[in-house]
């Protein structure tokens, strides 16, 4: 059985590669933010898209777009196939996304 360290250590170079720093942002008085031009570009961001808001950590907010979300919870399950992991992945992934059933799709 593959243990829990290789596991992340596999998730984490697969999307370490991806990490890019965009620059910074000021939350508006109304709560709203500007996604900085360079990743909206990068991203393939466009106005009306839906973003599916998530926090991590009590510190860390990460925005994805709704249509990636299913790609992104496949490859963290390809990843754990074999590994006794993907029961509680499952589970996690139930909890946290539970309220995107009412999201429309664009």
């Amino acid at each position: 059985m593959i243990m829990k360290s290789q596991v992340q250590s596999k998730i984490h170079k697969k999307f370490l590669h991806q990490d890019k720093f965009y620059g910074v942002t000021t939350i508006g008085a109304r709560g709203q933010l500007v996604i900085p031009a360079l990743a909206r570009k990068e991203l393939g961001l466009s106005p009306g898209d839906q973003l599916v808001v998530m926090g991590k950590f009590g510190k860390l907010l990460g925005l994805m777009k709704t249509e990636a979300m299913a790609s992104f919870v496949e490859t963290m399950m390809d990843n754990l196939a074999g590994t006794g992991m993907e029961v509680h992945a499952k589970k996690h992934f139930d909890k946290m996304f539970k309220n995107l059933k009412g999201i429309n799709k664009v």
